[in-house]
């Protein structure tokens, strides 16, 4: 009966040691993932699931930040000021880049890509007049997207 039960708390501790190992073997990997994973400079959403709407700036010292969308990149550049250089956006029908300049951007439309209801690019005005015309929201140019957000979008 003695041996017994030594064998029940040798493998009662055994399974002890074993779950610990896991939990810091697991703990570890989920940290190291969650730390590679990229995020918005500006509000923190994980980029790779914006990937369709990405909104990237660069700065004079040609360093490459990205954004989840047109909304926080815009943002983003606003508070560049000087240092800023260029930016890309995400034609949300082909997910092709584009210089943000030569963008349209339809704002407050009934759909919500990244932050809602935001700006989402186009690369022609008739795409971004035709997506108006389905799911509503406003027209700008770059520029005038820009000096909305100048404005805090109000």
């Amino acid at each position: 009966m003695l041996k017994k039960t030594n064998n029940v708390h040798y493998i009662i501790r055994l399974m002890r040691r074993i779950s610990f190992l896991f939990f810091i073997l697991f703990s570890c990997v989920f940290t190291a993932h969650a730390d590679s994973r990229p995020d918005c400079l500006m509000c923190g959403m994980y980029l790779e699931q914006y990937s369709h709407v990405r909104y990237e700036v660069v700065t004079k010292d040609n360093k490459v930040h990205a954004t989840c969308g047109v909304q926080c990149g815009l943002f983003l550049q606003l508070n560049l000021k000087d240092t800023f250089k260029s930016a890309t956006a995400t034609d949300l029908f082909s997910h092709k880049t584009l210089p943000a300049s030569k963008a349209w951007y339809v704002y407050k439309s009934s759909v919500i890509t990244d932050m809602g209801p935001g700006f989402i690019a186009f690369a022609s005005r008739k795409q971004a007049e035709n997506f108006i015309t389905g799911f509503g929201g406003n027209l700008f140019t770059y520029q005038e997207a820009l000096n909305l957000a100048k404005t805090g979008l109000k």
